[in-house]
């Protein structure tokens, strides 16, 4: 009863933004919005281990400057007191702002491109604190940058990305830096390639991966605070008009990380919201 009065809580307030831009719900992807394309994003996301459960909700907004320029800010809150690592795959108690540029835009044949694109933000502390180990530092803003490269048709997808996080110093406290990376392979079945006025679905499987840095607590390094860990799992979206919806659900096939700090975390689920008001131009997505 708990979880369904969050989940609840969830879409009634603004939510987190994980899908990106009717793309994998995971892992970084490479679509951005039309020009003059304005987007919202709203969700849960949530982390279970034997420390404890946190449920991760925000809004993102973007913006299409131009056809291959969009402008992003996630507002996020967080819910449950799990003592769980740093991680930059999931939007945590930080706000951010940022842009996405898609700099690369090949059509090498009809409904098939190529396409790269890279993102650059700024991450600052938000209202609430974080849980376990983290919830113990001084917190300053950081920077994330990241870039995803990929192809798309009107049946198969593939991404490959990577990003990374660094937070400055503040009263001898830091979070730890943060390189992630991920791969993704999507079909969308024939028989589910619907028309403009019925649901189209899409199948994901979304490999993620994680390092986060030691943890820089009173200006000494904690012991055994880096990990390294790997993720696999499912998801699906599917898409109506402007309105997409998603969800998936991954466990660990790989992990280094001290029980003692951070528990062991047995899985990640997430379920989003996306709508997008498309302009005259034509959307890219």
């Amino acid at each position: 009863m708990k979880v369904l009065i969050v989940l609840a809580c969830a879409f009634a307030v603004p939510g987190i933004a994980l899908a990106a831009d009717h793309g994998p719900v995971f892992s970084y992807a490479t679509p951005v919005n039309s020009q003059r394309e304005l987007s919202f994003d709203t969700g849960i996301f949530g982390r279970s281990g034997s420390l404890g459960t946190q449920l991760s909700t925000g809004s993102s907004f973007g913006y299409g400057l131009t056809p291959h320029l969009t402008i992003t800010a996630f507002l996020p809150a967080t819910f449950g007191s799990g003592s769980l690592p740093e991680s930059r795959m999931i939007s945590g108690s930080e706000w951010s702002a940022g842009a996405s540029w898609r700099f690369l835009h090949s059509v090498t044949s009809v409904g098939k491109r190529i396409e790269s694109t890279a993102s650059l933000g700024v991450v600052v502390p938000g209202p609430q604190q974080d849980s376990g180990v983290l919830g113990s530092l001084h917190r300053a803003p950081g920077v994330a940058g990241s870039l995803a490269s990929g192809f798309a048709s009107r049946s198969q997808y593939f991404w490959v990305g990577g990003g990374y996080t660094r937070f400055a110093e503040a009263a001898e406290d830091r979070r730890p830096d943060t390189l992630s990376w991920s791969g993704v392979y999507g079909y969308r079945p024939a028989k589910l390639r619907r028309g403009a006025n019925q649901w189209d679905y899409r199948g994901f499987a979304e490999l993620t991966g994680e390092h986060t840095g030691s943890v820089l607590k009173s200006g000494a390094i904690l012991p055994d605070s880096g990990t390294t860990t790997v993720w696999l799992g499912p998801s699906v979206l599917a898409i109506l008009k402007d309105v997409a919806i998603s969800g998936g659900v991954q466990a660990p096939i790989f992990r280094d990380a001290s029980d003692s700090i951070y528990g062991r975390e047995h899985l990640r689920f997430a379920i989003n919201f996306s709508y997008h008001k498309s302009s005259s131009y034509t959307s890219s997505h």
